[in-house]
């Protein structure tokens, strides 16, 4: 593939869909946009020309492109801290927006935590930029694979054996609507302070930082009041914008505006046991990376509460506390190294990049890439290696 097409088809996704680019999906476009040319049987030249024009042939490239794994109750802390911590402060009627939802595991998982609530008018709105994924999404059929993080007594109330799949009961499947929805050029698709929780994980990692302040900025006035965003475990608003603040939700965090208070707990409607009973603790090995110790997660919670109230001095500390314990833990140190940077000791930054790089050799790479959600080690690896050679 030429330069010209590959930078042809790479400008096309980050103006309209805000696709960053980086030298991990670099590979992966390029095997996308050969596979379509030739199924649609055009040159590479021809096929990238006719992207501009033909929005069939873009949303092709764009299923193909664009990341879909993941996994029911996937990070099960922050499901965990929905059910015990968010829903017992809402009121009915109670909507939650899954924002990239991929193949809809995420959608259901929500759906099933809303049944189990004591609520008896909510629902559950999925959108994604990828056709593909959504077909897949609204017909709720799974292979056994598939169904890692179901225990045995939710697969039986809320799923049915059809063939070799296991198929979402209709009773659930009609609370959760997909629709089709770019988050970097559309409002988000409900009435201003219609919707009190937000869940958007491992989606803004793959865009570039205008367009992820953008979509910040736009989704501000249409967040209740109080209302939670929750990111996937790593990502993080820190250095980002000023206009979110982390707030910690038990052993989870999720992000509210700066200055919201976050309501009291109201009774909860219908069973009131319901809204009580608390999901069991994430099992070794899930999770966020290297955070099986919860000191190590409340650490790094503090870390990127300082850094984002531009307290480089506290989040240094608590980054290079949470890597002391968790020596593994390549994140710990790349965060310490950014909050060194911003205190501006550039020489124990280096230091930390470092660490964070021989962090990668040693953790398990299955483990953390599970947690990051299609968000490679590579990628990691990358920004390290810029880091450590502007520094040199």
């Amino acid at each position: 593939m030429t330069e010209a097409s590959f930078a042809g088809a790479a400008g096309l996704l980050a103006r309209r869909v805000g696709l960053r680019l980086d030298p991990a999906l670099r590979h992966r476009l390029e095997r996308c946009v050969r596979e379509g040319a030739e199924t649609h049987r055009l040159t590479l030249d021809q096929y990238v020309a006719d992207l501009e024009s033909n929005l069939a042939l873009f949303q092709d490239l764009l299923n193909r492109v664009t990341v879909q794994e993941t996994a029911f109750f996937r990070d099960p802390g922050q499901f965990q801290a929905l059910a015990s911590q968010v829903l017992p402060s809402l009121r009915e009627p109670v909507l939650v927006w899954s924002a990239g939802c991929a193949n809809g595991q995420e959608a259901y998982s929500l759906a099933i935590t809303l049944a189990e609530s004591g609520f008896q008018d909510w629902r559950v709105l999925a959108t994604d930029v990828s056709t593909q994924a959504l077909r897949r999404a609204s017909e709720g059929r799974y292979t056994q694979r598939e169904m890692t993080g179901i225990s045995d007594s939710r697969l039986q109330r809320y799923f049915q054996r059809e063939g070799a799949e296991w198929a979402v009961i209709p009773n659930l499947k009609q609370r959760v609507t997909f629709q089709r929805h770019n988050l970097m050029t559309e409002v988000a698709p409900f009435a201003p302070g219609a919707c009190p929780v937000i869940f958007c994980r491992n989606v803004l990692i793959y865009v570039g930082p205008a367009d992820l302040l953008a979509f910040l900025d736009r989704l501000i006035p249409w967040m209740s009041p109080s209302g939670y965003l929750f990111l996937g475990y790593s990502e993080s608003l820190w250095q980002v914008t000023d206009r979110f603040q982390l707030v910690n939700l038990g052993d989870a965090f999720a992000y509210q505006k700066s200055g919201a208070q976050p309501k009291k707990s109201a009774p909860p409607p219908g069973d009131g046991e319901a809204h009580a009973r608390k999901s069991p603790p994430p099992p070794a090995g899930e999770g966020r990376v290297g955070a099986a110790d919860p000191e190590v997660a409340t650490l790094l919670a503090a870390g990127e509460s300082a850094a984002g109230a531009g307290d480089a001095g506290r989040a240094v500390t608590a980054f290079r506390k949470a890597a002391y314990l968790d020596p593994d833990h390549p994140l710990a140190h790349f965060q310490l190294g950014l909050a060194l940077e911003a205190s501006g000791d550039a020489r124990a930054a280096r230091r930390a990049y470092a660490a964070a790089r021989a962090a990668i050799a040693r953790c398990d790479t299955a483990r953390v890439e599970a947690a990051l959600e299609g968000y490679r080690l590579a990628a990691l690896e990358d920004v390290l290696r810029i880091k450590l050679e502007a520094a040199a």
